[in-house]
């Protein structure tokens, strides 16, 4: 059996776990690290040689003079950005593809094994732009494209906390990730009454983030405490929050967090995870190799739909409802398409149905641009994409009736917040 990796890829620093047989995961580490559970998302070259080196030795070695580094790699891509070394030009993707070679390099050494059966790859946020690098970059390290999805954090937060027992998550759940790029806060809460159950988490950037150079002193540790006390307080205030997580850089130690521990352990269990995006990747990836889910949820997060997109056609005399899109789907991974007969339609209707609120709206896709023809001459290719978990595309191609009424390939195109 081969490897079953979570990857989690950030501006600051990046981390990989690997799903265990026995239903567990475990973290992976650069030799020699410092804080074992963090890479730092930096890459160097060494000078007048041909070796990538990342994470603290990256650090060091450019410290001394003998490479250049480079930081930031995920704001690069977003920027498009480039990096010149040594008079050579790379683009923000070839350095992603060194790093992350580099990374998943770490886990084929650790366990001996180069086969990867699942893998996916969190980030904080869903874009596309990045999305797509990433996913070039694990096939570049010989990764089959079908092993690969791309998650954000807010999902890979749920996988975590559904993997858990359901006394973590009787209530709401919270999570606070302080890291050096701010502070951000995850609710998570489960929707009973509703087959599957719906598991919606919801990830916001709180204003409270400071630099975490300020718990380098008793002073500064102090002012943090304050400032973090007040933020539970205000967040957490009229909830029923059965368990709180930490998470992040920021909390590798909480000695300097006395009352903002004791706000949060007021009858809440508060437990604190260095690796829990990539710990919840990996327990994804586990799960996309099983027949039958270990996760029979519906999730409704950033990264995924929080409606179903359907629309009444008629087959084999009888009407029934197409779903062209689940709610719960990972948006990215939701495109459809299928073919119809015309009969005397002006517009085309589509029902969007929310998963949580079970409210449903219509949109229409109006057909006055196609070819007039008889009724059931027309067959249209429709097909449905999305760039967001809020943004549908909806394309509708004309591609005629045979000999008798050519295909124009007329496209209607039309842009749908849902």
């Amino acid at each position: 059996m081969g490897l079953i990796l979570g990857v989690d890829i950030c501006d600051d620093y990046s981390q990989i776990s690997a799903f265990i047989p026995g239903g567990d995961v475990e973290q992976i580490a650069l030799p020699g690290e410092k804080m074992t559970e963090r890479i730092p998302s930096v890459i160097c070259k060494k000078k007048a040689e041909n070796e990538w080196l990342i994470g603290e030795e990256a650090y060091r070695v450019a410290l001394f003079g003998d490479g250049t580094l480079v930081d930031r790699l995920v704001k690069l891509i977003l920027k498009k950005g480039t990096a010149t070394i040594e008079g050579v030009k790379y683009n923000s993707e070839q350095l992603i593809t060194k790093f992350f070679g580099r990374v998943v390099e770490l886990a084929r050494n650790k366990y001996n094994e180069k086969n990867i059966d699942s893998m996916v790859i969190t980030v904080q946020e869903m874009e596309p732009r990045l999305n797509d690098i990433l996913i070039r970059a694990a096939v570049s390290c010989g990764v089959a494209r079908d092993n690969i999805h791309v998650y954000c954090h807010a999902e890979s937060f749920s996988y975590y906390i559904m993997a858990q027992s359901s006394e973590i998550w009787s209530n709401q759940v919270s999570l606070f990730d302080l890291r050096g790029t701010g502070l951000y806060y995850y609710e998570l809460k489960v929707i009973r009454g509703r087959k599957p159950l719906v598991v919606q988490t919801v990830r916001e950037k709180l204003e409270e983030g400071f630099s975490l150079d300020v718990l380098e002193s008793a002073s500064g540790g102090k002012l943090a405490d304050s400032i973090l006390t007040a933020c539970a307080d205000r967040v957490l205030a009229g909830k029923l929050v059965s368990a709180v997580v930490l998470t992040g850089k920021g909390f590798s130690t909480t000695d300097w967090a006395g009352s903002f521990l004791s706000t949060l352990c007021n009858r809440r269990r508060v437990f604190q995870s260095n690796q829990i995006f990539a710990d919840g990747a990996a327990y994804a990836a586990a799960d996309l190799l099983r027949q039958n889910s270990s996760f029979p949820y519906l999730f409704v997060c950033e990264g995924r739909l929080a409606s179903t997109v359907s629309l009444f056609a008629v087959y084999g005399g009888r009407r029934e409802n197409v779903v062209l899109a689940q709610a719960g789907t990972n948006w990215s991974e939701a495109g459809s398409g299928a073919d119809f007969f015309i009969d005397d339609l002006k517009n085309i209707e589509l029902t969007v149905s929310a998963a949580v609120t079970g409210r449903s709206a219509k949109i229409l896709i109006p057909l006055d641009e196609l070819p007039k023809r008889p009724n059931k001459t027309t067959r249209i290719e429709f097909i449905v994409s999305f760039s967001s978990e809020h943004l549908m595309t909806v394309r509708i191609i004309d591609r005629g009736f045979g000999d008798l009424f050519p295909a124009t390939d007329k496209v209607i195109r039309q842009d749908c917040s849902i």
